[in-house]
C-alpha cells in the first residue's frame, strides 16, 4: 500500500511539468485559433457603420480603409461619423469620384470598404449592404454674404429664390418628386426646411424696385447657377445632356418656374460647372455665379471655414441621410501591392485555423496518453 502511494506521487510529480507544458500548449494553440477566427470573422461583409469603422481602423492603407464619396462637400457632411482621414493623420482614404456608377462598380470590385451616396443605389439583387450614416443633411442654394451698398448685393435674389422655394413646396412639389423617386428608385428624404411654408412670409421684391443680382438677373434675363460636373449621378440627375434629367434637375426646375412666372416668364437659367465644390463656390464668390444648386449641403466648409460663415444660404429644400453602401460580398482587406491572383485572406485563414485545430487536437491526444501511461 505504502509503495503504491509513493509511487503514484513520484509519477504524479514527474508527470506534472509535462502535464502543464502540454496544457499551456493546447491553450495557447486555441487561442490563437480563436483570435485567427475573429479576424476571419473581421474580414467579412460590412454591414453598420461600426463595423465600416472598426474595418477602417483595423486596415490602414489597404482597400477596407477606401470609402467613395461623389464630392469634398459629401464627405464634410458625415466625417464626424468616421475615423479621421488620412490628411487629419488618421487612416481613413477618402476617394473622390464624381461618377456614381464608378463608385458602385468599386465598392463591388474590393477597391473600395463602401461608398456614399444621397439615397441607396439599386440593390434588386442584392448586391449591396446598405445602411444610413445617422445623419439629416439639409440641404440649400448659397449665396454672396448680402452688402447692400455693393452692386453685386444678393440679398433682393435670395429673397427672390426664398419666395420661389416656398411656393414650389407649398404647392406640393417636394411631395409630389419625393413620392415619385421614392417609388422609382427608394429615395428617402424629410422634409428639413428651415422656413415656414407659409407664402404670405416671403413676398418676391418688385422688379422696378430690384437691386445688385436680382436687378442684374432681371436686366439680362439669365440666373447663372453654379454646379458640379457635368457629370451622370443617375437618377438624382443626368447633367451631360443639353436639358438635364432627374430628381435634381426636376427640383430645380419647380422652383425655377416659380421664380421666372414671378418676374415676366422670360429669364433663363445657365448653369456653369466645376469638377469641384469648392471651385462652384469661388464662382459665387467671384460673380461668376449667381447661387448654386440647391443641392448644397449645409455642414461642409470651404478654404477651412463653415460654409454657412462665409455665404448667405436660402430656406432649405429638403433633408437626406446620406446612405453608405457596402459590398454584400465576404471580401478580406488587400494592400496596394496585392493583385487579382492573390490568394484569398479569408482561405488562409481557414486553412491556418484548421492546422491549427489538428495540431492542438493531437497534442491533446498525446496529453491523455502520458496521463494514463
Amino acid at each position: 500500500r505504502t509503495n503504491n502511494t509513493t509511487n503514484l506521487e513520484i509519477t504524479s510529480i514527474m508527470m506534472s511539468p509535462a502535464t502543464a507544458l502540454n496544457r499551456r500548449a493546447v491553450s495557447t494553440l486555441l487561442l490563437l485559433a480563436s483570435t485567427l477566427a475573429a479576424e476571419a470573422v473581421h474580414s467579412g461583409p460590412i454591414k453598420n457603420l461600426q463595423e465600416l469603422n472598426e474595418h477602417i481602423a483595423a486596415n490602414p492603407e489597404t482597400s477596407w480603409a477606401k470609402v467613395g464619396f461623389l464630392s469634398q462637400g459629401n464627405y464634410d457632411s458625415v466625417k464626424s461619423v468616421l475615423p479621421k482621414s488620412t490628411d487629419d493623420g488618421g487612416p481613413l482614404t477618402v476617394v473622390i469620384s464624381q461618377d456614381i456608377a464608378e463608385i458602385e462598380q468599386e465598392v463591388l470590385d474590393g477597391n473600395l470598404a463602401a461608398g456614399l451616396s444621397t439615397s441607396c443605389p439599386d440593390n434588386t439583387n442584392g448586391q449591396f449592404n446598405t445602411f444610413g450614416a445617422g445623419l439629416i443633411t439639409p440641404r440649400a442654394s448659397f449665396f454672396t454674404i448680402g452688402d447692400e451698398s455693393s452692386p453685386t448685393d444678393s440679398t433682393q435674389l435670395k429673397e427672390a429664390w426664398d419666395a420661389a422655394i416656398i411656393r414650389s413646396i407649398a404647392d406640393g412639389d417636394y411631395e409630389t418628386i419625393e413620392s415619385q423617386y421614392w417609388e422609382s428608385n427608394k429615395f428617402d428624404s424629410v422634409g428639413a426646411f428651415t422656413c415656414s411654408i407659409d407664402v404670405s412670409l416671403f413676398p418676391f421684391p418688385p422688379a422696378d424696385q430690384a437691386t445688385g443680382l436680382l436687378q442684374k438677373v432681371l436686366s439680362t434675363g439669365v440666373l447663372t447657377m453654379g454646379a458640379l460636373g457635368p457629370n451622370n449621378w443617375g437618377y438624382q440627375g443626368n447633367y451631360l445632356i443639353s436639358d438635364p434629367t432627374g430628381l435634381w434637375p426636376d427640383y430645380v426646375n419647380k422652383i425655377f418656374d416659380k421664380f421666372n412666372t414671378a418676374y415676366g416668364g422670360n429669364i433663363q437659367l445657365n448653369r456653369v460647372f466645376n469638377e469641384s465644390s469648392a471651385s462652384v463656390m469661388q464662382y459665387v464668390l467671384d460673380g461668376t455665379a449667381d447661387l448654386t444648386e440647391p443641392y448644397w449641403t449645409l455642414s461642409a466648409s470651404h478654404d477651412d471655414r463653415a460654409r454657412t460663415h462665409l455665404f448667405d444660404l436660402s430656406c432649405t429644400v429638403l433633408g437626406t441621410e446620406s446612405c453608405f453602401f457596402s459590398s454584400s460580398q465576404s471580401s478580406a482587406p488587400t494592400s496596394e501591392s496585392s493583385n487579382d491572383d492573390s490568394f484569398p485572406g479569408w482561405a488562409i485563414a481557414v486553412i491556418v485555423i484548421l492546422g491549427l485545430l489538428l495540431i492542438s487536437g493531437s497534442a491533446f491526444l498525446c496529453l491523455i496518453i502520458l496521463e494514463r501511461n
